[in-house]
């Protein structure tokens, strides 16, 4: 049997592609995906008499993580979500049953649900097997992208690999790989294991280019009839629990403030149940609202949270990765805020 090595997304996709067009399983359509880039394919299945469709997502190290994730997105009426992967893991398959959300991989173990379709299956291929290459350093991942942002919020300090190590809580390994990466991009100096930040332009700048702010937070939009922002923002401090950090223009505006500031967005590890809606005279809508709440894939937003007229807010490379394509002349605050003396300065 023959070995397929795949080193990309951009492999797996059409990897993926193959798969499911040559599959016994069904009939699939495949094509590309033009909407929400958090997807990459638009999948129609047409099996024992019923249509379905899915939008996938392809992933090379999918976790538990990606699946709550794809399960949380909200999808146009009458498509579901479907992970896609070079090979699936037992537990894997297990949390996408769990959570309702289709799965397949390369190497022939399928787990689809959909109305008025089931399929499970776990056939091994004949000729070919797809394996993953040895991952390349991805200094901008979710979690390998806690070492920029406490680089960026402490910029004069010099650090321990130990010191990084611990507050990102990131392994030791990764974040030396991540250190000496850093290192050959010119991000970074080590002066006999003291490690300090060389470069911080380049290191947002390349940050900004892999940035995917659709990837990496859910948002909601939620309405109420206050309309002092700071009121509005105190009540949500002293009502929620947890790790809560501001951001985006209502935290801009504590920093460096550039533009009209009518939204107030916060990071938080869950959205409100109902009962916090109704304590908090909050209702959910699915535009204009004034209360955006953000909950990360990763939490390392609250690693390096700063307080600024006692309101947490992250750190200023994030409300500027957050702001500068948000809208709403977000990338004009944005800007504003990186071009200010104080910016990553405590």
């Amino acid at each position: 049997m023959n070995k397929e090595v795949v080193t990309s997304k951009q492999e797996l996709i059409r990897y993926a592609r193959k798969v499911l067009e040559d599959s016994f399983l069904g009939n699939f359509r495949v094509a590309e995906y033009q909407g929400s880039e958090l997807f990459d394919l638009a999948v129609t299945l047409s099996f024992g008499g019923v249509e379905s469709e899915f939008l996938a997502d392809c992933q090379l190290r999918p976790t538990v993580k990606d699946v709550t994730y794809l399960a949380a997105q909200v999808l146009p009426k009458g498509k579901s979500p479907i992970l896609v992967t070079v090979k699936l893991s037992p537990s894997l398959v297990e949390e996408c049953r769990k959570q309702c959300v289709s799965c397949l991989d390369l190497n022939g173990r399928i787990w689809i649900s959909a109305k008025g379709i089931a399929i499970e299956k776990d056939v091994p291929p004949r000729n070919k097997y797809f394996v993953l290459a040895e991952p390349p350093v991805s200094f901008f991942s979710l979690k390998s992208s806690r070492v920029a942002r406490v680089l960026l919020s402490y910029p004069d300090r010099s650090w321990k690999q130990a010191d990084i190590a611990e507050l990102t809580q990131l392994s030791k390994g990764l974040v030396s790989r991540l250190l000496n990466h850093a290192t050959k991009e010119g991000w970074v100096d080590d002066k006999r294991g003291a490690w300090s930040l060389l470069n911080r332009e380049t290191l947002l700048t390349a940050w900004e280019a892999a940035d995917d702010f659709h990837k990496r937070v859910s948002v909601q939009q939620y309405s109420l009839l206050e309309p002092n922002l700071r009121v509005i923002a105190k009540h949500l401090l002293q009502e929620f629990s947890g790790d809560i950090a501001f951001t985006q223009w209502f935290a801009a505006s504590l920093r460096f403030p550039y533009t009209d500031c009518s939204i107030i967005s916060l990071y938080r590890r869950q959205f409100p149940s109902e009962a916090d809606l109704k304590r908090l005279g909050l209702r959910e809508v699915s535009d204009g609202g004034k209360v955006w709440i953000l909950t990360p894939r990763d939490p390392g937003v609250f690693q390096t949270v700063q307080r600024v007229d006692d309101f947490p807010l992250v750190c200023d490379a994030q409300i500027y990765l957050d702001l500068i394509r948000a809208g709403l002349r977000g990338d004009d605050q944005a800007k504003a805020l990186r071009g200010w003396k104080g910016f990553c300065k405590t």
